[in-house]
């Protein structure tokens, strides 16, 4: 699709509707559809117009790929910052019928009182109506009379690349997808129990758990046992069934601090379970980020951590450190909602599974 996304401002300029269109213009262009910003000054309107014109250039106005071109207008056909500029897209919208326009509403001046100096009551645009809660799709029929039935909620949704600072290559893993997401950061050497992790992560998986594995380290170069190691732990992922949900991510190449940074934010807990530790510094570097920790029941790990972790001697069984990790899920709070957040408000499957299919739809119904 070609979409135009309208507001009074965008980014950089800080606000809430700048950073929703900003992000819900990555989401889309990740998706694929092309995007472009307008906002009200005079330069973009000519910009602006020139969108139109090239809309109105295809057959019947569509797009190239079939269906309408979308105008997304944020705001402006429900608050009074520009009126003149509200009246100008009205009139645009209810004369270029080949094009699909969509208000989308954060705001209803009509019904807020600090507006109620203004008197302001513009006419209903011809337009789809998206808000973005289900207490503005209220709002906005009282305001104008539409059924709210005929009026879509659509929430509100986060980049959380860009709001976490995650690298490119964490990223593009989207980790925060699953609801379980173990955490390694370590060396492909025996001592780090690496295959304790697969196993516990098999008995997740078989338990019902969405869940990946994510180990930071390549084959040690100073190992000469490393490569063996490696190919013997991608070997029992695969036997167990889960070679997917088992990342090597430094298979690639070494990660970044920023790479490793990233891992922290996204993961749900740091797993550790050697059998041999001096120190464990990723014990430290989880608590930082506050990031819950299961690690074996060495002496070291209680001497860094103190009562901080959750430990569970190396020779246990992976389907009790299965069960140990399921119980403290069940019973932090702070996770759940962490992970319901990432669920219901990741703009890129908002996009996908909301705004797509409502744009879709509208825009077929425009040309067929």
């Amino acid at each position: 699709m070609r979409l135009a996304l309208l507001h009074y401002t965008h980014s950089p300029v800080i606000g809430g509707v700048e950073r929703v269109i900003r992000d819900q213009a990555a989401a889309m262009r990740a998706l694929g559809h092309e995007v472009d910003l307008f906002d009200r000054s005079a330069d973009a309107m000519v910009r602006f117009r020139n969108w139109l014109d090239c809309g109105s250039a295809h057959p019947s106005g569509s797009n190239a790929g079939g269906g309408a071109p979308v105008v997304i207008v944020h705001n402006v056909f429900t608050m009074p910052f520009d009126l003149e500029w509200t009246r100008e897209l009205s009139a645009l919208a209810a004369s270029m019928p080949h094009i699909c326009w969509v208000n989308w509403v954060h705001d209803v001046a009509a019904v807020n009182p600090h507006y109620a100096h203004v008197g302001w009551r513009e006419p209903v645009p011809a337009a789809l109506h998206v808000a973005v809660s289900e207490v503005r799709r209220q709002d906005f029929a009282r305001a104008t009379g539409l059924d709210p039935e005929s009026i879509h909620v659509i929430p509100n949704g986060l980049d959380f690349t860009v709001v976490l600072d995650l690298s490119a290559r964490i990223s593009a893993l989207r980790l925060w997808q699953h609801e379980i997401v173990l955490a390694h950061p370590t060396r492909l050497i025996r001592r780090k129990n690496i295959e304790l992790g697969i196993r516990t992560t098999a008995a997740l998986h078989q338990s019902g758990s969405d869940v990946i594995y994510a180990i930071t380290g390549a084959p040690d170069p100073h190992q000469a046992d490393g490569r063996v190691y490696h190919a013997e732990l991608k070997k029992l992922a695969e036997d167990l069934g889960i070679a997917e949900r088992v990342l090597f991510i430094g298979e690639t190449g070494p990660l970044s601090d920023h790479d490793v940074r990233s891992l922290y934010v996204t993961a749900t807990a740091l797993f550790f379970p050697s059998t041999g530790e001096g120190f464990g510094l990723p014990l430290l570097e989880a608590q930082a980020h506050r990031l819950p920790v299961f690690c074996s029941d060495l002496a070291v790990h209680h001497e860094v951590l103190g009562e901080a972790g959750c430990f569970f001697s190396a020779e246990s069984k992976a389907e009790e450190i299965s069960a140990q990790i399921k119980r403290w899920l069940h019973n932090d709070t702070v996770t759940r909602q962490r992970r319901q957040l990432w669920r219901d408000h990741d703009m890129v499957k908002i996009c996908q599974e909301h705004l797509e299919p409502l744009l879709l739809t509208a825009t077929a119904i425009i040309h067929p």
